[in-house]
Order: structure tokens, then C-alpha cells, then sequence
């Protein structure tokens, strides 16, 4: 995958006490994170998120970030990370270094298995942009134990990063499936949008496959269809296991769910 062009400093590696659920700000030049952990429940597992404070005009990448960028990279210990959401991103760049991300301050919705009960760190690695790109690491630590009180702060801010995931796929506004070109190299998106809406903006992510920027939308009969790029498609894989999901925006309206492809 092909990178935008990187500030040569050095990574960016800096250990964040924790404080009550919440760790510390760890500060970048482009933007500053955080990690918070709500208490966990009866079943030892724990709502969390990662919290990106962006700063004005800087961007950071999508999970996907569509042929150019560092998709974000989050790994746990003292817990085990069983799933993390992504808002539905937008396209950003220019033609030349075209990339899939956020241009606003961000917040990824976690969930912790491995009954969370003592201290969590999440290291983090992700790039932030503006002219130039900074490779940002940082190991954000929080203490679980306790009693288990929730911070009402901390519960808003949890509950309202979980609220922008894109909605599950529903009547008018979902996928209807894709189709591999001849060659492999391109996928033919078939969707549900509204007709008197925005128009749809259409995002594949799946790992281990990479996928590039969708082409214009078209019409076809009663859907809407977009060819996808595959930019990596792996020897072996598994789509039963490991589908490839669509995230549609159109507006504000956003949507995501899996893509059957044949």
C-alpha cells in the first residue's frame, strides 16, 4: 500500500497514567488520544472506546483507508478486545493521494472480553495528517478494579461514540450483493439507496483484502450499482468466516453490513 509522504521525526511513544476509567491525553502535534473503559458487567465484559481529539485541519484514517494511509492498529492486555466499531468515514485528498478517513474529531466504540477487572492498557498506532503525516504510537492505561462505579461523563461519551456507527442494513437502504470482474481486480457493488436523497458514497473493508476508491454510482433498474478497486486480494480466502462488509453514506444517513460477492 502506497503512503502519503511522512514526517521524518520519530514515532511518537508515550505511556499514559491512568486516572479513575480514563487514562490520560496522550498529546501529538495533530491531535491527542485517549482511552476510557466503563466498568464491566455481571458478565466480565466492558464497553470502551478510543477517543481521537483531532486538531483543526488534521485527519486520521479510516480502517480501510482506501490505497493510501495507515489504517489505525489497536491491540489489548489485561483484557481481550472482541470487537471495535468505526463511523462511517469520508473520502479525503485529492486525486493524486486519495485516502478514506475523518476530518473531524472521532471516537472508536470498543468492546472488552476477559473479565475486565484490573489494569487495561490499549497501544495504539495510527497516522494524523495535514501537509505532512505523523506516525503517533502510544500505550494508554486505565484501572478497572474498584467498585464498578460509572462516571456519568465517561457513560455519556461511550454511549454517544457507539451512537454514530452506521445503522444496520434495513428496507430502501442496504446491500443487495457483488460480483467479481473477470480478472479479480474489481468488485461490482449492487445496493439499496434512497432515490431522493444524497447521493450514496460507497466504502468495502474485510481484511486481508485493500480496496481503492468506488466509482460513480449508477443506476440499474430499481438499485444503484458502484465498481469497487481490489487493490490486495489474497490467494486463499474465506468469505463465509471473514465477509466483506459495505458501509454506504448518503448524507448524513449511513448504513453497513455484509456483502455477499460472487
Amino acid at each position: 500500500m502506497k503512503r502519503l509522504q511522512t514526517a521524518a521525526i520519530a514515532l511518537l511513544f508515550l505511556p499514559a497514567a491512568a486516572t479513575a476509567a480514563t487514562s490520560s491525553w496522550v498529546e501529538t502535534p495533530g491531535g491527542d488520544v485517549r482511552l476510557v473503559v466503563l466498568p464491566a458487567g455481571a458478565d466480565g465484559a466492558a464497553r470502551a472506546m478510543l477517543d481521537i481529539r483531532l486538531h483543526e485541519g488534521w485527519k486520521t484514517y479510516w480502517r480501510d483507508p482506501g490505497g493510501s494511509g495507515i489504517p489505525p492498529s489497536i491491540t489489548v492486555s489485561g483484557a481481550t478486545l472482541t470487537s471495535i466499531g468505526f463511523p462511517a468515514p469520508r473520502r479525503l485528498g485529492d486525486d493524486t493521494n486519495h485516502y478514506i478517513g475523518y476530518d473531524a474529531p472521532v471516537r472508536l466504540p470498543m468492546k472488552l472480553g476477559g473479565a475486565v477487572g484490573g489494569t487495561v492498557t490499549a497501544t495504539v498506532f495510527l497516522g494524523v495528517c495535514k501537509d505532512i503525516c505523523i506516525p503517533v504510537q502510544a500505550d494508554l492505561t486505565v484501572e478497572t478494579g474498584g467498585e464498578g462505579f460509572t462516571n456519568p461523563l465517561e457513560e455519556t461519551a461511550v454511549a454517544a461514540a457507539e451512537a454514530t456507527l452506521p445503522g444496520t442494513a434495513g428496507d430502501g437502504f442496504r446491500p443487495l450483493g457483488g460480483q467479481w470482474s473477470a480478472d479479480g481486480k474489481t468488485i461490482a457493488v449492487r445496493f439499496e439507496a434512497p432515490a431522493d436523497g444524497d447521493a450514496a458514497d460507497v466504502f468495502l473493508s474485510g481484511a486481508p483484502f485493500e480496496f481503492g476508491a468506488a466509482g460513480p454510482v449508477r443506476r440499474e433498474g430499481d438499485a444503484f450499482v458502484s465498481d469497487v478497486p481490489v487493490l490486495h486480494r489474497p490467494k486463499v480466502f474465506d468469505l463465509a468466516k471473514n465477509p466483506i462488509r459495505l458501509t454506504l453514506r448518503a448524507g448524513e444517513k449511513t448504513m453497513e453490513g455484509p456483502l455477499a460477492v460472487k
